[in-house]
């Protein structure tokens, strides 16, 4: 059924501008600065309703505290981010057999943007969205981006790299900016970082096998270890619980894998950077579960560990806990979170382990140590490891003895270890490794790397910068030893006065 019959819709053909100006010593003014104000969008309508019902059908309009987005049929390919502004003036007529009114949308930003975003890349470049063009002499490229918009816009940009790469430096019409460090070198004779693992060569995370019986949880010996975890659809997860004893509260898998040794044929790190993804999604209230990444030393001596318990048996609570050994092993810190899928209507979405998320990462540098958590590292001190080396890495799924509803989505998707600081003479490996995303979000001020927010990056005099309506041009350059261009994709929103 249709809420209500449109009259007329009066949107205006542009938003006010607020100019500053500066008066002169001569006649007129200078401008020193101009910006678009809020607009607003008036509707009449009626409305085949007796005022009672037509109350009861404005009311989810006018309740509305947040924006929604308002489409007219005449132009679909745009909507306008609005909210009811003011009240909603009515008139009976026909002793009150239908309604007609007027009710006024305020747009705060002033201005409507494309439904659907647009997408430059190597697959489309050429089309009426742009062109891209590598430069394969100097590993720079050259984007050509047509912003059909009538103003500018604020565009993403993904950098896929090649290979190995030390810098981006960006330049557009409206500004420009630099990531990494542009004297970042190839190759000298210093300590550098070697990956030891990667599960992306490795997805069943076959190197990693089941410990032995008998062998204790290096971070908790009240939980068993003789159940199994196996590769699933998208990493590891849950197989079986095993029996536990009587003192024991919870039962799983363990796997284990002792770093594979350094170009120097040493094995152990006292430097090491772990990436990882996690999904903690329950898919019902009460289910139970436990997942931890657990370093160690040789002698299964626990260093640090990164986990996710979910001991809740009614509701959808769980924590993220980071864990360090040392002369009083202890749980560092923790962070309670909500297992659901980050849904925007969630009260508290879980925006760090969801199904299109997840990444985290550990690094130990000596006695500093490090842990991924929404954006940024939370760091402890533990001057007693500093010279301890990490050996092995021990991953655990397991399940409480007192619960039979298991968290149906707990997973370890991928897992890199790199040794940081390996004194041998090679390529440097760079602060961006071949087949790194670098996601520059112009809108929001924000960059990532491989999913994890790395804004350290950002070279200090820069600025995040929009794309000017009508065709402009942007520059990317790299590190001058890397002549290999980077996969490139831009995505934009156009919009419109």
């Amino acid at each position: 059924m249709e809420l209500m019959i449109i009259n007329d819709v009066r949107r205006g053909i542009s938003t006010a501008m607020n100019n500053s100006v500066y008066d002169r010593y001569s006649d007129g003014s200078d401008v020193i600065a101009s910006r678009l104000l809020s607009k607003k969008i008036e509707i009449d309508f009626t409305i085949l309703y007796n005022i009672i019902e037509t109350k009861k059908k404005l009311s989810p309009i006018i309740s509305q505290k947040s924006l929604q987005k308002l489409i007219f049929s005449d132009d679909p390919n745009i909507y306008w981010n609005v909210i009811a502004d003011g009240e909603i003036k009515v008139t009976e007529h026909n002793n009150g057999k239908y309604t007609t009114g007027t009710i006024t949308f305020l747009v705060p930003s002033g201005h409507a943007e494309s439904v659907t975003s647009n997408i430059l890349n190597a697959t489309n470049s050429g089309g009426e969205n742009g062109t891209i063009t590598p430069n394969t002499t100097d590993g720079s490229i050259e984007i050509k981006v047509n912003n059909k918009g009538t103003l500018p816009t604020f565009p993403k940009i993904k950098l896929t790299n090649v290979s190995e790469n030390g810098y981006f430096g960006i330049v557009g019409i409206k500004g420009l900016m630099g990531l990494g460090n542009i004297n970042e070198a190839d190759g000298v004779t210093t300590p550098k970082s070697e990956q030891l693992y990667d599960s992306n060569t490795d997805s069943s995370f076959s190197k990693f096998k089941d410990v032995a019986a008998g062998i204790v949880n290096p971070q908790n010996s009240l939980y068993g270890t003789n159940g199994t975890i196996s590769f699933q659809s998208d990493g590891l997860r849950f197989a079986t619980q095993g029996t536990m004893s009587a003192s024991q509260i919870a039962g799983g898998g363990m796997k284990v894998m002792t770093l594979p040794a350094d170009s120097n044929g040493h094995i152990g790190a006292t430097n090491l950077y772990s990436h990882f993804n996690l999904l903690a999604w329950a898919g019902a209230m009460g289910q139970t579960g436990i997942l931890q990444i657990l370093f160690t030393d040789i002698n299964d001596k626990l260093v640090a560990g990164y986990g996710i318990t979910k001991s809740d048996m009614s509701g959808n609570s769980a924590k993220c806990s980071f864990w360090v050994g040392g002369n009083t092993p202890k749980e560092y810190t923790s962070f309670g979170f909500e297992t659901n899928n980050g849904e925007k209507n969630q009260k508290y979405p879980n925006n760090m382990f969801n199904s299109s998320t997840g990444d985290a990462d550990f690094l130990k540098e000596g006695a500093n140590f490090g842990f991924y958590w929404y954006g940024s590292r939370k760091t402890t001190y533990v001057p007693e490891l500093e010279n301890v080396e990490i050996a092995k890495v021990y991953l655990y799924i397991g399940q409480f003895k007192n619960s039979n509803k298991f968290i149906n989505n707990l997973s370890i998707r991928g897992l890199n270890l790199m040794k940081n600081n390996v004194s041998v003479w090679s390529d440097i490996p760079n602060r961006y490794a071949a087949g790194s995303v670098v996601e520059i979000d112009m809108e929001n001020d924000k960059i990532f790397t491989n999913g994890v927010a790395t804004n350290k990056d950002f070279v200090k005099g820069g600025n995040f910068f929009s794309l000017p309506p009508g065709e402009s041009t942007l520059l990317i350059s790299q590190s001058t030893f890397n002549h290999t261009p980077p996969q490139v994709e831009l995505t934009w929103k156009e919009n419109y006065l």
